[in-house]
């Protein structure tokens, strides 16, 4: 007589999803902390405030590192949940762009850090256009988070959330070119000139991975729950 697979009770894999699901929302959290604080070192640097610009990017470097550590977490957890939760995949798919913000995030705030380190005199108008394009990402970011929080009480939701994620989106498309413009044809030098360019690119990759992220937790809210 064979002996059919052992079968883990749903409490099981119920508990493991929502496991999961808390660690994909601290990763989040994590995320969302990091883009703020990138949002207040490009204010800082907009008001001449070259110490918080530095300090700033101390603690989106140690929130990145922190935000890495949780990813790994949770990839370990996976793993050793096996086939008990068979959407694993899925909260990968769901972690890996949440992960890459706060990695992207460090990029641009270090460059920033650069840009008060040396002193370097950036025109007025292309400092806000920055931290208008900084806020415009901070936006996208938490509207993901709205999505990532209704998985756990209404994955019927995320749908609807996802759309606010896509308009804010857009909204940073249009700030993103209007500011690669400005800076493009500012007078600047060309090495400031590649690194504003560099950090303008890397805000509004931000907000491209929130639309990544999205679409995977709308995947999750129909695999998982």
């Amino acid at each position: 007589m064979e002996i059919g697979p052992m079968v883990f009770p749903a409490e099981a894999t119920l508990r493991l999803r929502r496991r999961s699901l808390q660690v994909c929302q601290e990763l989040m959290r994590l995320v969302v902390d990091t883009v703020r604080e990138t949002l207040n070192q490009s204010t800082a640097l907009q008001k001449s405030d070259l110490k918080a610009a530095e300090d700033a990017y101390i603690a989106i470097a140690g929130l990145k590192e922190r935000a890495m550590e949780t990813k790994r977490a949770l990839t370990n957890e996976l793993i050793e949940a096996g086939a008990i939760l068979l959407s694993r995949e899925d909260f990968l798919r769901l972690a890996a762009p949440i992960t890459e913000m706060s990695d992207l995030a460090e990029g641009a705030s270090y460059r920033l850090k650069e840009l008060a380190v040396r002193k370097i005199k950036i025109p007025k108008e292309i400092m806000t256009d920055l931290s208008n394009l900084a806020e415009g990402v901070l936006n996208s970011v938490l509207r993901l988070r709205e999505i990532i929080i209704s998985l756990s009480y209404d994955p019927s939701k995320v749908e609807e959330l996802a759309k606010n994620v896509e308009s804010s989106e857009r909204i940073v498309d249009t700030l993103y070119r209007s500011t690669e413009t400005r800076i493009i044809f500012g007078k600047t030098e060309v090495p400031v000139l590649i690194m504003l360019r560099d950090i303008a690119n890397l805000l509004e990759e931000i907000a491209d991975k929130t639309e990544d992220a999205a679409d995977s937790a709308r995947i999750l809210a129909l695999s998982a729950f």
